[in-house]
């Protein structure tokens, strides 16, 4: 048996999913195997991989590490590498990557963006073998088809940049293979050995072989194989922390294809949603004037604001208290501030022309229903949920089917309570797992080895 493995390189936590390489026409979802890459992390939920990087005085600390220490010094004014899925929407890629960091987060001026990058990618990638050892069914496999998802960030050039990010994943391979299991340290790397990994990293010159899959796509994937009702048409909402894509899945007989037409990212996602709900808590704080109070109101705001907003989701309201006073904001005023509705409106206009790009493809084939999902980190959250039940505007008599983020199969008692709550967020890591091959951007290519010193157990 042959197997396919996708990354999802997030922008706030880093996914990863195996399925077998023919899940596609033969569903078995108690085969699908999400990764738990935070190995026996505590206080985190072990499938999401928190997308962080740390320069400390004399060592690197990456992930889950890497925040916390960023937080226990942010009024020294240090910071962790955090967000830099977003270099991938840059249109000079290369020069972006030679490009240094601020002082706040490298001290040292010692490593460029690039060399932080391919250090996490390193962690990342060793984080993936262990969790493929600590699984009972993947650990006897050496060899595995390899893809990682990326957003469609420009539009027909989308995969312009896939040859320099294969560079960057060939250099995180070399990495890794220097660094060893020394990476996955609860106290990271020291600086020395990182120095020395990068640069001899980049003279490796080694490229990754890897397939590219755009993010909607993948999560179309998951969402329409097995599907009860065989509709037409299947529209996605994606909102993860950095970006919200649209897309439109298309089904024909046995064919299935994304309309090209109906593509769109936009750059602006969950964490834009974070800053607004902040500068709420700081309107709600008139007293708090100086500029150094109002950082740490901020920084204590944005360390809460997970468990924030999904009680804000929840329930319409959510407090949090900093220095014994207690703020309160409610989901009325967040939905009634201008950014938001702003934003709000402009990923309402997309799915608006995405909805009638399905409603037509329906209509041409003489359908008169097509379905709907919303994924990623922001599924839950009130306006997306209502724009997923939205009528076409000029839809005539089409009918839009809702389905629900997470699966019946997620809740299964194997995945101990850990898979349901962030289903929505390991979507396109587990559809980029189980896309077929015609559904890839770029890339594809075969199995291609991920951890070495092993053979391949019969299937």
């Amino acid at each position: 048996m042959s197997w396919t493995l996708c990354i999802d390189f997030g922008t706030a936590y880093s996914k990863a999913a195996v399925a077998p390489s023919d899940t596609w026409s033969r569903l078995d979802p108690g085969r699908i195997r999400p990764l738990m890459l935070g190995g026996d992390s505590q206080g985190a939920n072990t499938f999401l991989l928190p997308s962080a990087v740390f320069v400390d005085d004399m060592r690197i600390l990456f992930g889950a590490a890497a925040i916390a220490r960023a937080a226990a010094l942010a009024d020294k004014k240090r910071a962790a590498l955090k967000s830099f899925k977003t270099l991938l929407s840059v249109s000079d890629l290369d020069r972006a990557l030679n490009t240094g960091v601020p002082a706040s987060i490298d001290p040292h001026r010692l490593f460029s963006m690039g060399d932080l990058i391919t250090l996490y990618l390193a962690y990342l990638g060793a984080s993936i073998d262990r969790a493929i050892a600590a699984d009972s069914v993947l650990e006897r496999f050496a060899a595995f088809d390899r893809r990682y998802a990326a957003p469609a960030w420009r539009g027909g050039d989308s995969t312009g940049l896939h040859g320099v990010v294969m560079g960057v994943f060939g250099q995180a391979e070399a990495a890794r293979d220097l660094l060893g299991n020394d990476v996955l340290a609860a106290d990271g790397i020291s600086i020395e050995s990182a120095r020395n990994a990068v640069t001899r990293a980049r003279d490796s010159d080694r490229v990754a072989e890897m397939g590219l899959i755009f993010e909607a796509t993948a999560a179309a994937a998951y969402t329409s194989v097995g599907l009860d009702i065989d509709a037409p048409a299947l529209i996605i909402a994606d909102m993860g922390a950095g970006t919200t894509d649209i897309a439109v899945l298309a089904r024909a007989g046995a064919r299935i294809e994304e309309l090209p037409e109906a593509r769109l990212t936009l750059k602006q996602a969950g964490d834009y949603i974070d800053s607004i709900i902040a500068n709420l808590i700081l309107a709600a704080n008139p007293r708090v004037k100086k500029l150094s109070e109002q950082g740490a109101l901020w920084s204590a705001a944005m360390r809460a604001m997970r468990g924030f907003k999904e009680t804000l989701f929840a329930e319409g309201r959510a407090s949090m208290r900093h220095e014994g006073k207690v703020t309160t904001v409610t989901l009325r005023a967040l939905e009634n501030h201008k950014d938001f509705r702003v934003f709000a409106r402009a990923v309402g206009d997309a799915y608006d022309a995405a909805l009638e790009t399905a409603s037509k493809y329906a209509t041409m084939h003489g359908r008169r229903e097509i379905q709907s999902v919303a994924v990623g980190g922001g599924a839950h959250a009130p306006f997306i949920q209502e724009l997923i039940r939205r009528k076409p505007k000029r839809g005539g008599k089409v009918q839009v089917i809702p389905r629900p983020p997470t699966p019946d199969w997620a809740h299964a008692a194997e995945f101990q309570g850990n898979l349901a709550p962030v289903f929505p967020q390991l979507a396109i890591a587990i559809g980029g797992a189980i896309a077929p091959a015609e559904m890839l951007a770029a890339g594809a290519t075969p199995a291609a080895v991920v951890r070495s010193g092993s053979r391949v157990a019969p299937g």
